[in-house]
C-alpha cells in the first residue's frame, strides 16, 4: 500500500530567476514529451507502426535533446494513462450494454401493460355491442383505461428513442475508443461559453491545466530513491536535477504527514523492495508543491476472528457498525453519521476520512478485525435514469470506492485486517430475522448479518 506526503509551498519568488525559469521549462518539456509519447502509443494501439526504426525512448531523447530520465518518466506515465483509457472504455461499453438490457426490459414491461389495457378495452367494447355496458364501465373506459393507454404508449415511444440512442452510443464505442484529452475535455469545450470569446484567457488556462504536474517515478537502485530528486535527510534539503546544463536546485522543504515513511524509504539499502520514491511536482502558478509517493512498510495485520469481529454496513449518509463476540452474538450496535449530501468534493473527502477514522476506532477498542461487503454499484448506476431523482442524486454522490479505500487504509495504519464478504441478501436477512427481534434499524441488523457471515455463520 502506498501513501503520499506533501511538502511546504515553494514560491517562485523565493528562488533565483534562472532557477524558477528552469523548473517551468522542465515542466513544459516533460509535458511535450508526454503528449508526443501518448500520441505515438495511441497510433500503435490502432495498428499504425512507429515512423522510426529506433526504440521509442531513443527517438524521444533525440527529438527533445534531453537526458534519459524525462523520456523514461513520460513514457511510463503515458503507458499507464493509455492502460487506464482502455479499462475505462471497457467499463463504458459494459455500462452501455447493461443500459440496453435495462431499457429493453422496461419496453417489454410497458408493452405487457398496453396489452392488458387493450384486452380490457376489448371486453368493454364487446359489452357495448351486446348492450350490457353500465355507467361504471363507461367511466372506467373514459377516465382510466384510455388515459392510461395513451400514457403507456408515450412512455414506450420515449423508451424506444432511448434504446436507439443507447445502441448508437454502443456501436460508436465498439468502433471508436475515447482517449484522454490533456487539459480536460470540459475546458476544451468551454471556450465560447465560460470565457465569452476571450481567446487569450481561455488559452492561458487551458495550457496551465495541460502542464500542471510533473511525475518522476522512483528508482530503488541508488542512494536517494529517485533519479532527479535527491532528498538529503541530514540537511533537510531536496535537490532537483534540471534537464539542461546539469544544473541542480536546492530546495529547502519540509514534508508533513507520513514524513517518517519517506525517511524510512530513503534510508533503505541499495536495490531493496520499497526503496523507490516517486515525486510529483504540482504547479500552482505562483508556487509549487512537491508530493512524495512512498510504498509503506509491510506489517502483520490482526485478522484473528475467534473473539469476534466488527461488521459494518455502508450507506449513503451513515455507516452502521456492530460488534460480535466469539459465539456470534451481538455485543454493540452503533451508527456513525456520514453527511455527504450537498457538499463539495474536498469536503466529502474530508468527511469520508473522519468517518473511516471513527469506524476503525471500534476495531482498536475491541481489538477485532473488520468485516465489510464487497460492494459494486455499477449496475445500480446504469439504471439511474428510470429511478427517483433524489435516489439518483444519492447514488451519484455515494462514493463507495472512496469509502472502502479510506476504511481499508485506516485499518492498515492501525494494524487490523479487512475481510470482504458477499453482500447478497444481507439487508433482507437483517430485516426479516433480526431487526424486530433486536429492536434496531434494518441497516444495523444488516451490519450484524455481515459480521456473522464474516465469521463463517450461516445466517
Amino acid at each position: 500500500m502506498k501513501t503520499i506526503t506533501c511538502s511546504d509551498r515553494v514560491y517562485y519568488d523565493e528562488l533565483l530567476p534562472e532557477e524558477a525559469q528552469a523548473i517551468r521549462q522542465d515542466i513544459l518539456l516533460y509535458h511535450s514529451i508526454l503528449h508526443t509519447t501518448y500520441r505515438l502509443l495511441t497510433l500503435k494501439a490502432r495498428g499504425i507502426p512507429f515512423p522510426f526504426e529506433e526504440s521509442l525512448q531513443k527517438e524521444l531523447k533525440r527529438r527533445f535533446h534531453t537526458n534519459d530520465y524525462f523520456p523514461c518518466a513520460a513514457q511510463w506515465e503515458a503507458q499507464h494513462q493509455l492502460k487506464a483509457d482502455f479499462e475505462n472504455h471497457e467499463r463504458w461499453k459494459k455500462s452501455l450494454k447493461a443500459r440496453v438490457k435495462s431499457v429493453e426490459k422496461k419496453i417489454r414491461k410497458t408493452e405487457k401493460e398496453i396489452q392488458r389495457v387493450d384486452k380490457r378495452l376489448a371486453q368493454l367494447k364487446q359489452k357495448t355491442k351486446l348492450g350490457k355496458q353500465t355507467r361504471e364501465d363507461y367511466l372506467e373506459e373514459v377516465q382510466v383505461l384510455r388515459p392510461t393507454r395513451k400514457q403507456l404508449k408515450n412512455q414506450r415511444s420515449q423508451l424506444i428513442f432511448k434504446l436507439n440512442r443507447t445502441q448508437q452510443q454502443l456501436n460508436t464505442a465498439n468502433q471508436k475508443m475515447r482517449f484522454t484529452c490533456f487539459g480536460g475535455k470540459k475546458l476544451s469545450r468551454s471556450r465560447m461559453t465560460v470565457y465569452a470569446g476571450n481567446h487569450e484567457a481561455w488559452l492561458e488556462e487551458y495550457r496551465y491545466q495541460r502542464n500542471k504536474t510533473m511525475m518522476i517515478p522512483g528508482r530503488r537502485q541508488g542512494k536517494y530513491s529517485n533519479c532527479l530528486f535527491k532528498y538529503h535527510l541530514e540537511e533537510g534539503v531536496l535537490v532537483y536535477r534540471c534537464s539542461s546544463e546539469n544544473r541542480e536546485i536546492q530546495l529547502k522543504v519540509r514534508f508533513h504527514a507520513n514524513a517518517k515513511e519517506l525517511e524510512r524509504a530513503v534510508k533503505l539499502p541499495h536495490n531493496t523492495p520499497g526503496k523507490a520514491v516517486a515525486y510529483l511536482l504540482e504547479d500552482h502558478k505562483k508556487y509549487f508543491i512537491i508530493k512524495a509517493i512512498v510504498e509503506m512498510e509491510d506489517r502483520e495485520l490482526m485478522e484473528d476472528k475467534q473473539d469476534g469481529v466488527i461488521g459494518i454496513d455502508i450507506n449513503a449518509d451513515h455507516i452502521a457498525v456492530s460488534e460480535t463476540d466469539r459465539c456470534g452474538n451481538c455485543v454493540l450496535l452503533k451508527t456513525v453519521p456520514m453527511p455527504l449530501r450537498g457538499k463539495k468534493k474536498n469536503q466529502r473527502k474530508h468527511q469520508i476520512r473522519q468517518t473511516a477514522k471513527e469506524v476503525v476506532l471500534e476495531c482498536v477498542r475491541s481489538h477485532k478485525p473488520l468485516v465489510m461487503e464487497a460492494l459494486d454499484f455499477e449496475k445500480k448506476k446504469s439504471d439511474m435514469r428510470y429511478g427517483n431523482q433524489k435516489h439518483n442524486q444519492m447514488l451519484s454522490e455515494f462514493a463507495t470506492k472512496q469509502i472502502q479505500e479510506a476504511i481499508e487504509r485506516r485499518c492498515w495504519k492501525e494494524g487490523y485486517g479487512v475481510v470482504q464478504i458477499n453482500p447478497a441478501y444481507t439487508s433482507q436477512i437483517g430485516r426479516e430475522k433480526y431487526s424486530r427481534k433486536m429492536g434496531c434499524t434494518v441497516h444495523l441488523a444488516a451490519s450484524f448479518v455481515i459480521g456473522r457471515r464474516g465469521m463463517g455463520y450461516q445466517n
